[in-house]
């Protein structure tokens, strides 16, 4: 018989409940309510990266390369009076949670915090606390899981059910919806319809297919719903007289109608494809499958020099599509297309150097918090750490695009000395 999944065992979280509830400023029970949630959005994450190998690969580089504060968190969970650095622990969850969670952060404190009656900043912290933990028993207990993919899906696919046992109710199907985990936990849709409207059953469904839609395809559709519109209305809500027609014209619709019909039909087909070649462009990464991204991105510019070997000089690019909030260094909009498809590029030319140049009208602080935001979306998509340095200022970048505040400098090895 296995063993619930657990970030602490029984006794840890009891000798760290109150600690954690003045932290927060909580009262032990409700950290006490929340603890087994962390758990099970820890374990929904973990879970994501069965579908997911370059995500799972950003994990396993994490936990091989970033040093964990062991003595902190034995300090902190251990029956002694041991010094910790709480400091260190959270940061080494916020590195967990870029790669588990990325983006999910705040939808998750927003739920909670309404549906457990907590501060969001409370989730928040302890969700934080609880993915540096998890780390280092990650590395210390279930690291044998991380070997390879395979025995990683293995290890935890065992414990999908878990993730129903720790966090119950109208939550369990929440959370199940913000991290994107019908696909995974196969959730009965009559139940999650208790809950949620029924276009939020299948969440990462129709999230998948939304990001593949585009405006020829809409238009295509339209079309087809329109001839099926009108032929549900000319064989069932026709008039008396018509009813009257002889059997042998009964089924037939007139010439001209057709003709029109199909006319209709051709022009939208050749809108489509208008439309398609006037705002899109195809792309491939070797290896990859295509893919169809705006003309205009800035990963069309990327691709050609990436892909072309005569191209041996760095080569700066100006990432105007990434937008940050002035007040929290937070990016405007998740870019999860951008981040995808350059991480995929940048995974099969494993000899280019990534330097993310970013400014801010605050600060230097607020300018490398910017990059490290950057760097650290790359390395959840799978791009080792090391590939990637993060500047607030460089001679050699003018910024002579006024709408950006991001560039990139890409230079493929050997570097010149």
């Amino acid at each position: 018989m296995t063993h619930l999944f657990s970030v602490l065992s029984a006794e840890e979280k009891l000798r760290i409940q109150k600690r954690v509830a003045v932290m927060l400023q909580e009262t032990e029970e409700k950290v006490a309510e929340l603890f087994p949630v962390w758990e099970a959005i820890i374990l929904g994450g973990l879970l994501k990266l069965v579908r997911n190998r370059i995500r799972y690969n950003a994990l396993y580089n994490f936990i091989l390369q970033k040093p964990i504060p062991i003595e902190s968190i034995e300090g902190y969970v251990g029956d002694s009076e041991a010094k910790f650095d709480l400091d260190e622990i959270m940061h080494f969850g916020e590195g967990m949670m870029s790669i588990l969670i990325p983006d999910k952060k705040s939808a998750i404190a927003m739920l909670l915090s309404r549906d457990l009656g907590c501060k969001s900043s409370s989730v928040l912290k302890g969700l934080t606390l609880f993915f540096g933990l998890y780390g280092y028993k990650l590395k210390q207990t279930d690291y044998p899981a991380l070997k390879d993919w395979k025995a990683y899906s293995a290890f935890f696919l065992a414990k999908k059910s878990d993730f129903n046992a720790l966090c119950s109710g109208k939550i369990q199907y929440a959370i199940s919806d913000i991290l994107l985990l019908s696909d995974i936990l196969k959730v009965d849709p009559m139940v999650v319809l208790a809950y949620s409207d029924e276009s939020e059953t299948h969440a990462d469904t129709s999230t998948g297919l939304m990001q593949r839609i585009t405006l020829p395809m809409l238009l295509s559709v339209v079309a087809v719903v329109l001839v099926g519109a009108f032929a549900i209305w000319y064989t069932t809500f026709r008039s008396d007289n018509d009813a009257e027609n002889v059997t042998e014209t009964e089924e037939i619709i007139p010439l001209d109608s057709l003709s029109k019909l199909n006319d209709s039909l051709t022009q939208a087909v050749l809108d489509s494809n208008r439309l398609k070649s006037d705002s899109l462009i195809t792309l491939v990464w070797p290896s990859g499958k295509p893919f169809d991204i705006s003309k205009s991105s800035v990963l069309v510019s990327i691709h050609q020099y990436l892909i072309d070997s005569t191209q041996l000089e760095s080569a700066e690019f100006s990432l105007k599509e990434l937008q940050f909030d002035n007040q929290t260094d937070l990016l405007l909009a998740s870019n999860d297309l951008v981040f995808k498809r350059l991480a995929e590029g940048l995974y099969a030319f494993k000899d280019v150097h990534v330097k993310l140049v970013v400014k801010s009208s605050k600060n230097e602080r607020s300018s490398l918090k910017r990059g490290f935001v950057l760097k650290n979306r790359l390395v959840g998509e799978g791009v080792v750490p090391v590939r990637i340095e993060v500047k607030s200022d460089d001679p050699s970048v003018t910024f002579s695009d006024s709408d950006s505040d991001v560039y990139m400098v890409l230079t493929k090895k050997p570097l010149l000395k």
